[in-house]
């Protein structure tokens, strides 16, 4: 058998080590340390670590690293192709697609750790709703095609009962709407 970096991991059954996958975003890409602290309280990125580790996919590892670099590339740069577009009107989830695949893996978790998301980038759109107009920037409130208390209500439903402790652990002190 060889050995490998697998046999040495500590995320068993466990939380992921979310200062070493931090850490690494930092050497991978170079983070200045305001950047870095930025990541480490992040509720996005610390949902998006954790996610597949409380679902219990297969690799958990590999899908936290994928969807963290994702998440790096999308929030350090490459907004001329990755800021929120009309075509993304159509769902409040469209733009989180591509950090949504799983594998194997409770599918409640992963549902309600992506409401989560969805959530959070909701309210982030919200609170840039005014700049965004100064600045014509595309906003999916400012365009009119969403409704700010509607989509919200969309979501609130569906995560509304619904809790995970590796999750909800995770906005200890940050408030109900991170």
């Amino acid at each position: 058998m060889y050995n490998t970096n697998l046999a040495f991991k500590e995320e068993v059954n466990e939380l992921p080590v979310l200062d070493y996958l931090f850490n690494e975003l930092k050497d991978v890409f170079k983070l200045s340390e305001t950047e870095y602290n930025k990541i480490q309280n992040s509720a996005a990125a610390k949902i998006i670590a954790t996610l597949p580790f409380a679902a219990g996919c297969s690799e958990p590892e590999r899908t936290a690293i994928a969807h963290l670099s994702l998440y790096m590339a999308e929030v350090r740069g490459f907004q001329r192709y990755y800021a929120h577009l009309p075509s993304d009107d159509s769902s409040v989830y469209k733009r989180l697609n591509f950090i949504s695949r799983f594998d194997d893996g409770d599918k409640e978790v992963i549902d309600y750790g992506m409401n989560l998301l969805a959530l959070i980038m909701l309210e982030g759109y919200h609170k840039s709703e005014k700049s965004d107009k100064e600045n014509n920037i595309y906003n999916p409130f400012v365009s009119g095609a969403w409704n700010y208390k509607l989509e919200k209500s969309r979501i609130m439903k569906k995560i509304r009962g619904k809790t995970n402790l590796w999750l909800d652990g995770l906005f200890v002190g940050l408030g109900p709407f991170w």
